[in-house]
């Protein structure tokens, strides 16, 4: 959902949800997640600031209402970008779903 995105970057695009709330409202997958269909790994960092958790977790809390089940796991402190070990994991993680679902 643009609205939650990081202002900077977003309003660039879309200007403001006040603005422009046709262009938003087309954009929201929250209204949309009872139509999902197969697989959907959903990852985030807990600190991220540019892709903040509010966008995950309104789209969870909107297929939860909608009965649908969308794979999900979060980084705590993690940020948009992650190093080290973590950033293993991640990529380990993304490989692994793409063998168990994309064969």
């Amino acid at each position: 959902d643009w609205k939650w995105y990081e202002v900077m970057y977003g309003e660039r695009y879309m200007d403001t949800p006040e603005s422009n709330p046709q262009g938003y409202g087309q954009t929201s997958l929250i209204g949309k997640a009872g139509n999902l269909k197969g697989k959907l790994q959903i990852i985030i960092g807990m600190n991220d600031p540019t892709v903040v958790p509010q966008h995950a977790l309104q789209f969870l809390n909107a297929c939860a209402e909608a009965g649908t089940q969308p794979d999900f796991f979060a980084y705590p402190g993690e940020g948009h970008n992650m190093a080290g070990h973590k950033s293993v994991h991640l990529h380990e993680r993304i490989t692994q779903y793409f063998e168990d679902w994309l064969k």
